[in-house]
């Protein structure tokens, strides 16, 4: 007769369970409290907590070691960290059997927003160190992700205008009803009345957020988040933040990531490459590939004048032969010559949209048989030319080159996947927090634990060592 295994509630052992038997020598846990164990909080500006009287304070580390573990298995909510903290085995051995409340968790979360950037920082310094980072192959590449704040709760340019529009008639009727009244009984006290009054206050408020979007040069604002902006996210314009991250094409680990409230990529190149070598020591990779959302031709001499490898299209696709990359410019002869070899000449200079000079070079032959083709002013073709066009030019014969073609073809497989990865393995598709500090607090941490989550893959081989766990 088979005997069928069934819950024996009566249980009692001779001796208590060790805490160090709840999980296997393998399980992320003991990866993720090494990992912390490894770290110098203090010097990573993680605050300590401070118990006077009453119950003690939650170590810090174990704090952050939740918060890293909840991001590891998908809990991105305080309230279900705190429910994880009893329920998992996993995180009641992380902590050591406490169960720290979702207002504590919080609250670390909010003292160390900076020391969480630090903490990813880290994190790639002990991969580096281990040789796990590559230093031949980077690509960068951001990603729109959407903010807490909700369309339908912010302020949108148009809408505001009509509700103005409207509040203003509104206004005026009730006032000519008052005057009416008045006249009628011309010895009465009058007062306000308070449909009146709440009407201009509104006014008030909108005219204000008119005036602001005016300032700012926006159509769009939310007052629940400011920094937020309206992007096209997933297809669909929202509010959201361009989340950027440079990926290693040796481990796939992500070397530098940032979050920016810019709607596209045209002047991140610099400051992600700047971010790339505040991470490693000050080294940038021998190339660092992107694509042509970043093709600006002020961000290419900048990348340039510090010496920043970069790889990126300049050429558009399909390019016809009219191109403006196919004109040829002569600093000694000061002229531009088009690829049939007619030369045009300096006619001004103005200011660019991004605040620097250029030179506008046009085409005064009225007879060319390509006029049409070539360009559609009725005055002639005109080229611009500006300060960093010797720049320009040299990425883009860097882009001709074959091999380098090739390298720019690998670009979307190393960095493209790891977007991939956040938003579908890891589940992440929207901002848990309002603000700026604290959505680049949010992306640190998810990146730290997306570069955990391929180092765990390599410590469970036993080939990469941290410091001893004590917890």
């Amino acid at each position: 007769m088979s005997r069928e295994i069934r819950a024996d509630y009566g249980q009692q052992y001779l001796l208590p369970p060790c805490v160090e038997d709840w999980v296997p020598e393998d399980h992320p846990a003991r990866f993720i409290r090494e990992f912390v164990d490894a770290l110098d909080l203090s010097g990573l500006g993680i605050r300590q907590s401070e118990s006077g009287e009453g119950r003690p304070a939650y170590a810090a580390d174990l704090l952050l070691k939740v918060w890293i573990y909840g991001y590891f298995t998908r809990t991105y909510s305080t309230r279900k960290l705190e429910k994880a903290c009893l329920d998992s085995m996993s995180l009641v051995w992380l902590t050591g059997n406490n169960a720290p409340d979702h207002n504590t968790l919080w609250r670390f979360f909010s003292n160390n927003k900076k020391a969480l950037k630090k903490v990813f920082k880290e994190g790639v310094r002990i991969a580096a160190g281990a040789g796990l980072v590559g230093m031949a192959l980077h690509a960068l590449d951001g990603t729109k992700i959407k903010a807490l704040a909700s369309n339908c709760t912010g302020q949108h340019r148009e809408q505001l205008e009509e509700t103005l529009r409207e509040l203003d008639a509104a206004i005026a009727k009730i006032e000519t009803g008052i005057e009416k009244e008045r006249g009628a009984e011309e010895d009465a006290q009058w007062r306000l009345p308070k449909e009146l009054c709440d009407k201009h206050r509104l006014r008030e408020a909108v005219a204000e957020g008119l005036a602001r979007m005016e300032r700012e040069g926006k159509a769009h604002l939310h007052p629940l988040d400011e920094d937020t902006r309206m992007m096209k996210c997933e297809g669909k314009p929202g509010f959201a933040y361009n989340a950027q991250a440079v990926s290693d094409a040796h481990s796939g680990l992500i070397v530098a990531q940032e979050v920016f409230n810019e709607e596209n990529d045209i002047a991140l190149l610099v400051p992600m490459l700047e971010e790339t070598a505040a991470t490693l020591g000050g080294q940038t990779a021998a190339e660092t590939l992107a694509d042509g959302g970043y093709a600006s031709g002020e961000q290419i001499a900048r990348a340039r004048e510090k010496e920043f490898e970069i790889l990126l299209p300049v050429e558009p696709r399909n390019a016809g032969p009219y191109h403006s990359v196919n004109f040829q410019f002569d600093a000694r002869r000061d002229i531009v010559t088009c690829p049939l070899g007619e030369a045009l000449v300096f006619e001004r200079e103005k200011e660019a949209r991004r605040g620097y000079t250029v030179r506008v070079y046009r085409c005064k032959n009225k007879n060319c048989e390509h006029r049409a083709q070539c360009s559609r002013d009725k005055r002639g073709r005109g080229i611009e030319i500006a300060g960093h066009h010797e720049a320009v030019r040299a990425q883009l014969a860097k882009q001709r080159l074959e091999s380098n073609r090739c390298k720019l073809k690998r670009r979307g497989a190393i960095i493209e996947r790891v977007f991939g990865s956040i938003k579908e393995q890891m589940g992440f598709r929207r901002f848990a927090f309002n603000g700026a500090d604290s959505v680049r607090a949010q992306w640190s941490l998810l990146c730290a634990v997306f570069n955990l989550g391929k180092m765990y893959k390599v410590w469970k081989k036993g080939k990469l060592k941290l410091a001893q766990g004590t917890a």
